[in-house]
């Protein structure tokens, strides 16, 4: 047991405090507060330390947010988008489960704790737990809050100012990532941007040079950027921001494999000793997957989808990539990154889409892992981007474009 919170979360309190002009000690009654409602956390100092870190992280940017009523501040950062989650991930999960655990198990305690409310409609209005609400009734659809639970109507409660609110069920954020820098700096590293509202339905290009809008973590060392709703519409593919003499050094295919730029990059014979060394290791003993780039030559495409019981689409895909004198490795595709990215294809000096051969030249961002084979620990990589250098790709149905036009020169 914790007698007081880890330094990282006292160093936020403090910055916190100082910004909203509060005592150090108010500042961490509304951090325990906030998680008492949030996530149902009733004993904050017996918690996981890597928690804690994170909820302090989301607390101080949520409650600054709320208090100002407006988008959050943001600052610029240049560099590229280079992969995507498959899915969005709802980070009200726990939070629900816990409250409706309570319910099924002691319906009076979770109702009286403000952790549920039963909603019923009343002369055209919404009561929660009998007191009317400001909705109306319209016609069969429930309020934005409510959602149904056997033969009742039922909603999430979270107390603000004394008062039992409800709040939607869920809330869905997706992870994007983001190979980049503050702007004018030189600290390029890979950024996971988490994305909601509209900003994660939106569309991001890969591989393009781009200026973006974000929130920075508050302590240092972090590598999740946060955004506004609007983050899509903020954001600018240009490469204006760059030198002209660095442009070049800025395109894709030299970004992501140069190594004097960031260190990202692993050479393919090197995943299987980069794997302990990268490897994030919580506070609680969890091991996470590191995210790296790579690169080889494609030695087998599988266009054709495998069933995959893991894959929410039911199907995956595979190619294959070596280096010579290393073993192939794996990487795995999955089917929404297949159906959303065209994996299998690439833009050609016009920008159309080709399809690619074996032997050409594939650069992966994704999650490296190791998997036992034959008495051996062996690599393989879920694939977050697959980038074709145009240059080095081998379009199907042939050995590649042997004329001097696509040097824009003449035939010969």
């Amino acid at each position: 047991m914790n007698e007081k919170y880890p330094e990282d979360v006292i160093e936020r309190l403090d910055g916190y405090a100082t910004k909203m002009g509060i005592p150090v000690g108010e500042a961490a009654n509304q951090f325990g507060a906030w998680l008492k409602t949030e996530f149902l956390v009733e004993s904050p100092l017996k918690e996981d330390p890597f928690y804690l870190s994170q909820w302090s992280e989301q607390f101080v940017i949520e409650t600054r947010n709320a208090s100002s009523g407006r988008q959050r501040d943001t600052v610029k950062y240049t560099g590229m988008f280079v992969g995507a989650e498959d899915e969005p991930r709802d980070n009200r999960k726990g939070m629900f489960d816990k409250a409706m655990t309570m319910f099924r198990n002691n319906r009076d305690t979770a109702i009286d704790g403000g952790h549920v409310g039963i909603l019923t409609a009343k002369e055209g209005k919404w009561c929660l737990n009998g007191e009317p609400t400001e909705e109306r009734v319209n016609g069969s659809d429930l309020p934005w809050f409510a959602f149904e639970h056997d033969d009742m109507i039922l909603c999430l409660l979270n107390t603000r100012d004394g008062k039992r609110l409800p709040i939607a069920p869920t809330s869905f954020s997706k992870a994007v990532y983001f190979l980049g820098s503050r702007e004018g700096g030189s600290d390029i590293q890979m950024w996971k941007l988490s994305l909601q509202g509209k900003a994660m339905e939106a569309n991001y290009t890969n591989w393009s040079a781009c200026l973006i809008s974000v929130i920075e973590p508050t302590k240092k060392g972090q590598d999740i950027l946060y955004t506004n709703n609007n983050f899509h519409e903020t954001t600018e593919y240009t490469d204006e921001w760059l030198p002209e003499n660095l442009r070049k050094a800025f395109s894709a295919e030299r970004l992501l494999v140069n190594t004097q730029m960031h260190n990202q990059y692993v050479n393919l014979g090197d995943l299987l000793e980069a794997h302990p060394e990268r490897k994030i290791t919580t506070n609680n003993g969890m091991t996470l997957n590191p995210i790296v780039v790579t690169s080889g030559l494609v030695t087998f495409l599988n266009k054709e989808p495998m069933d995959s019981e893991y894959d929410p689409t039911g199907r995956s895909y595979r190619l294959n990539v070596y280096r010579q004198g290393v073993e192939p490795v794996t990487v795995w595709v999955s089917g929404t990154m297949h159906d959303r990215d065209n994996v299998f294809e690439y833009n050609d000096a016009n920008g159309n889409l080709r399809s690619y051969n074996e032997k050409t030249n594939a650069i992966i961002v994704g999650r490296l892992k190791l998997r036992p084979y034959k008495n051996e620990m062996q690599p393989s990589i879920s694939a977050l981007g697959i980038f074709i250098p145009h240059r080095t790709a081998r379009p199907s149905g042939g050995s590649g474009d042997t004329s001097l036009s696509q040097f824009k020169g003449e035939s010969v």
